[in-house]
């Protein structure tokens, strides 16, 4: 049975047919071995947890097949034979059934000697020398002399594992830099650039090649949100820090890509450092904020339109409760009636607004409910005309629906809330009056769409996706009306998108815009 002090070794990631690195060194150890132990053949061997025996790893004076005829006695009698006190014997009679090798230079082997290879108290493996069959067998002075080289092959062996593991390591951390979606570079003591990875390239617009060995104030030329130069004057690496344990800063700059685009980064610095605290090299993860900033501007710019929204009709409505608690006067029905109309209005307006913001919540999170009716859209169009087209005067509203129109599966309600939006905007978008038109159509497909069409201001091209986006509000120069929360268009491709379908904007030929609405056919399933 093998020895259980042999079986407790670490797995040894070289099979028999790997190691290549490791053979040419334990061939020239076994080739020494052999010389001075008038040996004619040697063989080191492994234990292997993956496959739970003793592998083949170097070998001198063997080839495949002889050491084939070998590989038997390394299941048991061999291992037993390296720890036992004599350490030497016959192949004869270990293995009586099996017949000798022969060695490269026709020789038949048979006196064996064998010891374990050990690196810090733990055995790694053993070595053993085989002489021919004529020779005379091993004595006690020999098995020291083997110990030696045993020393030496341990070591060979030891460090050819720490190499492989080294080498899976490397492997690992680079497909983990390679797959981050961060930048990730290195830098040594001078500040040069030592790697980079493929997201930092892409946030570059540079190679690898372009920047390495290259300064990283020359080659990045980070600055901060004021334009001012990070590099070198705030570079960590230049900075002693207070502890010793202080090698980890954060610093929110901006960098410019060779295409001209500026992105918000956050530059985290981990410097590795000498026990005297002089820098040795630093690993930087640059994370891409613009996103971020872009929330935070977002929110700012939420809160400011919120205000204002709100300041006017509170205003209103403050001023004309004030009048009416004022105890000195009396009013008459004809002055209250345009007074409580006033508040009225004011009042709805706010609500529509909190309406408004609590289903563009609600959407967002996914918790509004939709029902799933048979929606005939043309009269939703003709219901949504007649609620609009009262309030200006200056626009002349069409509907045109095919009879064959097939119903749409929906919720009627949220529908509704698309088209109105879209009617207000093309009201909003027409400040000197003209055409607005709602048809529909279907395709072969099965498709049915509807199209919103005014002849307004029309949509910037840079802006017929942006529009769509929450509390986005037009930057078209030409309009002169009042932008409101940027809100509307963010609730239709919302409540489009949960109906399975989408929404565009395209510019209508004769001037302004047409919102087209698409539904998925009714037969397939929506998500």
């Amino acid at each position: 049975m093998v020895s259980r002090n042999l079986r407790t070794i670490p797995s040894n990631p070289n099979h028999e047919e790997d190691g290549a690195e490791l053979q040419p060194e334990l061939e020239n150890i076994l080739r020494n071995a052999v010389r001075a132990l008038g040996g004619s053949a040697a063989v080191v061997a492994t234990w292997d947890d993956a496959v739970r025996r003793f592998v083949v790893t170097g070998a001198f004076g063997l080839d495949r097949q002889q050491i084939a005829r070998i590989r038997p006695l390394l299941n048991e009698a061999i291992p037993d034979l390296a720890l036992s006190r004599e350490q030497f014997a016959l192949l004869s009679a270990l293995f009586p059934q099996s017949a000798l090798p022969i060695s490269t230079t026709g020789e038949m082997q048979n006196p064996v000697m064998a010891v374990p290879l050990q690196t810090h108290d733990e055995n790694v493996g053993l070595i053993f020398v085989l002489r021919s069959s004529d020779a005379a067998n091993f004595s006690q002075l020999d098995p020291p002399v083997l110990a030696a080289f045993a020393e030496q092959a341990a070591i060979a062996v030891q460090s050819a594992r720490l190499a492989h593991l080294l080498a899976q390591e490397k492997q690992r951390v680079e497909s983990i830099l390679e797959g981050s979606a961060d930048g990730i570079y290195t830098v040594d003591a001078g500040r040069r650039i030592v790697s980079i990875n493929p997201a930092m390239e892409r946030m570059l617009g540079l190679t690898s090649e372009e920047v390495l060995g290259l300064p990283c104030a020359v080659a990045l030329n980070w600055r901060d949100r004021e334009g001012r130069p990070i590099c070198p004057g705030r570079c960590p690496l230049l900075h002693a820090p207070t502890f010793a344990t202080d090698n980890v800063t954060e610093l929110s700059a901006t960098v410019r890509s060779r295409d001209g685009r500026t992105t918000d980064v956050a530059l985290v610095y981990s410097v590795v450092r000498s026990p005297e605290l002089v820098p040795l090299n630093a690993v930087v993860n640059v994370r891409d904020m613009t996103r971020v900033r872009e929330t935070e501007d977002m929110r700012s710019t939420f809160l400011s339109m919120l205000g204002h929204q709100l300041q006017t009709p509170l205003a209103i409505i403050k001023g004309y409760t004030n009048t009416l608690a004022r105890p000195d006067a009396i009013w008459d029905n004809g002055t209250l009636h345009p007074i409580f109309e006033a508040i009225e209005e004011e009042t709805d307006h706010m609500s529509q607004l909190m309406n408004r913001l609590l289903l563009a919540s609600r959407l967002e999170t996914g918790e509004l409910p939709i029902r799933h009716d048979q929606v005939n859209m043309a009269t939703v169009a003709k219901k949504v005309v007649s609620r609009i087209s009262p309030t200006s005067q200056k626009h002349h509203f069409s509907v045109e629906f095919p009879e064959d129109l097939p119903p749409v599966e929906g919720d009627p309600d949220l529908l509704e809330e698309v088209l109105v939006n879209l009617l207000d905007n093309a009201v909003k978008y027409s400040p000197g009056g003209g055409e607005i038109g709602v048809g529909g159509s279907v395709d072969g497909r099965g498709t049915v769409t509807v199209k919103v069409n005014d002849s307004g201001l029309g949509v910037p091209r840079w802006e017929s996706r942006r529009i769509f986006e929450r509390f986005h509000r037009s930057q078209n120069p030409n309009s002169s009306h009042p932008r409101g929360m940027g809100l509307g268009l963010y609730i239709c491709d919302e409540i489009m998108k949960a109906h399975g379908g989408g929404i565009s904007v395209s510019d209508n030929p004769g001037g302004g815009s047409v919102f087209t609405l698409a539904f998925p056919d009714q037969g397939r399933e929506r998500p």
